[in-house]
């Protein structure tokens, strides 16, 4: 019988919920439930000056707006908890005294002055810096622990010709390390904290973690950790190491590139559903080439087979038209609660609810992230729109004054205001007459009526915009536009 995939994300909180942490976490999440496993989030605070309760919260805040929902965790527990790594520190403890019981471990009373002199010593040698192993002798430990100002580490002893250890990645195929080039590394600092690779071995074999899935920073962490499952008695996970995600430029991902933090791209105004689908193409491709899907259809298709070796590069215009995907698809009114941090600035009550989403759906066609919407409907929230360049252009045209008398003295005379479809028709004639009759073209008629409408010569469907608007916001406009715009725009006769 087969054991339950168990598999675990553990970031540290010394910052927001990164891109690459937020990824991997995905890849965790998407095998477990594809394999009707358990997914496990730990905190790993061991790093006691760095480590804040407030990144604590954008973790779990971040991981849930991805609709990463954990199995066990800080805040839900579970049977094989405490979930924090500073709640386990009684733990780890034992496990080092079982390594020197088994003569697997020795206290290392260097300072570290001393060990910076063997690093320099290895750096003029021209040759890679492994511990010298001073320590090993019993003799100068108890030599040196006579300076009570030595406060002692713990090294895990290699054997005395160690050779080579090979595994297997599921990403990367056969992987060998010489471990000569290891040395006997530290497990626990002499503060008493562990170390991250001891840490993590004891955390993961204690909550029965069956597969580890991360990023190929950690490859070289792999040997000491198989080193310490083997010495303590442990069968070890299996590991997938999966490549980097790399800036355009293909340089490591940060600050100087723009956003890196998941809360970053969602106060942006990316769908947190689209930014998730976005992170599961970033080193992964589903088999039927599908690139638009829910966290449920990729997690039934998601295995180790199509995770790619090589790094992935973050395409910010490939999250955009994901993005703009998902803004499409939403439900109007789902998507208008969504909108209401952009739009904060504006007296929504001006309109009725009906003519705000109808608003809404008439603008969202182009939008990419929803902070566009700002912009986008500002015009119909401005007794006088800011002229765009195109715009101020069109009111030096001599053909723009005669469209807006026609449309003052004609359209609004007779215009219908019962429907946008009514509307239209009566802007039609409109646009005939002027195009027939006078001459006019039909890009200069309506860029002229919309220039004085909403200050731009694109947007809105023209007939929903005059609908929203209302018969005295419009008639209101065209009077400003006559009197001031065009009295601006134009030479003085």
């Amino acid at each position: 019988m087969s054991v339950p995939v168990r598999v675990r994300i553990a970031p540290s909180p010394t910052g927001n919920l990164h891109v690459g942490t937020a990824r991997t976490a995905l890849f965790n999440y998407l095998y477990a439930k594809g394999h009707q496993g358990q997914f496990i989030l730990r905190i790993e605070d061991t790093d006691r000056q760095r480590s804040e309760e407030q990144y604590v919260d954008d973790i779990f805040k971040g991981l849930k707006s991805l609709g990463l929902h954990w199995d066990e965790g800080p805040d839900c527990g579970g049977q094989y908890g405490p979930y924090r790594q500073s709640e386990r520190f009684d733990l780890y403890p034992q496990y080092a005294q079982q390594l020197i019981d088994k003569g697997l471990a020795y206290p290392c009373y260097l300072t570290q002055d001393e060990l910076e002199a063997e690093k320099e010593q290895a750096k003029a040698q021209k040759r890679p810096y492994v511990y010298s192993g001073k320590c090993r002798d019993p003799r100068v430990r108890e030599e040196l622990a006579k300076d009570a100002s030595r406060k002692p580490s713990l090294r895990f002893r290699l054997p005395d010709n160690p050779g080579t250890l090979t595994f297997h990645d599921e990403v990367r195929g056969e992987l060998s390390f010489d471990l000569a080039l290891l040395g006997d590394f530290v497990i626990m600092k002499n503060d008493g904290t562990p170390t991250y690779n001891f840490a993590v071995v004891v955390d993961d074999m204690t909550m029965g973690i069956t597969h580890v899935i991360r990023g190929e920073d950690h490859i070289s962490n792999t040997p000491r950790q198989l080193l310490l499952y083997e010495a303590l008695g442990a069968s070890p996970p299996v590991f997938a190491h999966v490549g980097m995600i790399l800036a355009p430029d293909r340089s490591k991902l940060s600050k100087r590139h723009g956003a890196t933090a998941v809360a970053e791209f969602v106060d942006q105004g990316y769908l947190p559903e689209a930014f998730c689908n976005f992170l599961s193409l970033m080193g992964w491709s589903p088999p039927d080439g599908q690139e638009v899907g829910s966290l449920e259809q990729f997690a039934a298709q998601f295995g180790f087979d199509r995770l790619a070796q090589s790094p992935a590069v973050f395409d910010i215009d490939k999250l955009k038209w994901l993005n703009g995907q998902y803004i499409r698809q939403l439900p109007l009114e789902d998507l208008w609660v969504r909108c209401q941090p952009y739009l904060s600035a504006y007296d929504v009550s001006r309109y009725d609810q009906g003519r705000l989403l109808m608003m809404l759906e008439a603008v969202r066609e182009p939008l990419t992230v929803l902070s566009d919407i700002t912009e986008d409907v500002a015009y119909f929230f401005e007794d006088h729109p800011k002229l765009s360049e195109q715009s101020q252009q069109v009111f030096t045209e001599a053909d723009t004054k005669r469209v807006l008398e026609a449309f003052q003295s004609d359209f609004l005379a007779s215009a219908r205001f019962d429907t946008p479809e009514a509307l239209a028709e009566d802007l039609k004639t409109l646009t005939h007459t002027l195009t027939s009759e006078a001459g006019l073209k039909t890009k200069t008629v309506m860029w002229a009526i919309r220039s004085a409408l909403t200050g731009r010569v694109r947007g809105a469907d023209l007939s929903i915009t005059l609908y929203i608007l209302g018969k005295d916001a419009i008639a209101s406009r065209v009077d400003y536009a006559l009197s001031h715009h065009l009295a601006q725009a134009l030479p003085k006769p």
